[in-house]
């Protein structure tokens, strides 16, 4: 026999659980890394738990690197090391490329002096002359 108090727990339980899904689908990023310093570079993204995930990257390549909380990048020859505090705040729309539902490109330049900018979705990197810059960026090593 179902009593209203079975229909209750069951309505709360499926209230919870449509909350949980739908709060859980932020969107996603995929972040490109562009190398535009005249060397060869280790591109080390760092997530929340500061656990590196590291990508090589060769002068005038890009690769895709995972979404990082922090980011350190570690010079070719001369052993130097960048690290960086990234802006806090999203990306304008215009800086961002929806890829499929909820998944979305960034591009970022890594430049010979550390400095890190913003690219056009649809451009083609490195680039020379990078696009006026959103605020935040560029954003340069500490």
């Amino acid at each position: 026999m179902v009593t209203w108090a079975h229909i209750s727990r069951w309505t709360t339980l499926l209230l919870v659980s449509l909350l949980l899904l739908l709060t859980s689908c932020y969107p996603g990023t995929i972040e490109e890394a562009v190398n535009n310093s005249g060397q060869t570079l280790t591109v080390i993204s760092m997530d929340t738990k500061l656990k590196e995930t590291a990508y090589l990257l060769k002068n005038n390549q890009s690769i895709l690197i995972k979404v990082p909380f922090k980011l350190r990048v570690k010079c070719g020859g001369g052993g130097e090391t960048w690290d960086y505090d990234l802006p806090p705040t999203r990306l304008p729309e215009n800086f961002r490329q929806k890829v499929r539902a909820n998944l979305y490109l960034e591009k970022f330049q890594i430049e010979k002096d550390g400095t890190i900018n913003c690219l056009l979705p649809g451009s083609q990197g490195p680039l020379a002359n990078p696009p006026l810059q959103p605020v935040g960026y560029p954003v340069r090593p500490k």
